[in-house]
């Protein structure tokens, strides 16, 4: 009778543990997707940087634009714009256009983009 009961309860025991561990797969995604689509997930996740959308781009923004960032007079903006084009946002310090205060006051806003080939 006990060994009867064992087997009921171990025969149980896997069929609970198969079902739990196969809504686990299915939850968490596992699904065999196409390479293509695999690639394509990446890509759009290297895109996507948080906060990156609202950033000013300092190769392409107008002086309108850059005088609503703190700390910059119309001398700054006048030396950032004839300075174009910038391949990092850290040389408008580098290259003296700016003050280290006022770079460091604005560098969290803006972002230097690569031109489109």
């Amino acid at each position: 009778m006990r060994r009867k009961m064992f087997r009921a309860f171990f025969v149980v025991f896997v069929i609970a543990c198969s079902v739990t561990f196969s809504f686990q797969a299915i939850a968490a995604g596992t699904d065999k997707s196409s390479p293509v689509t695999t690639v394509e997930k990446k890509k759009s996740k290297k895109k996507s940087f948080p906060g990156q959308e609202n950033l000013l781009d300092i190769n392409t923004a107008t002086s309108g634009q850059l005088k609503a960032l703190p700390g910059l007079n119309d001398e700054d903006i006048k030396k950032i714009i004839a300075g174009r084009p910038y391949a990092r946002k850290n040389q408008l310090k580098q290259k003296n256009i700016i003050s280290a205060s006022t770079y460091d006051g604005i560098k969290s806003a803006i972002v230097a983009k690569k031109a489109p080939k």
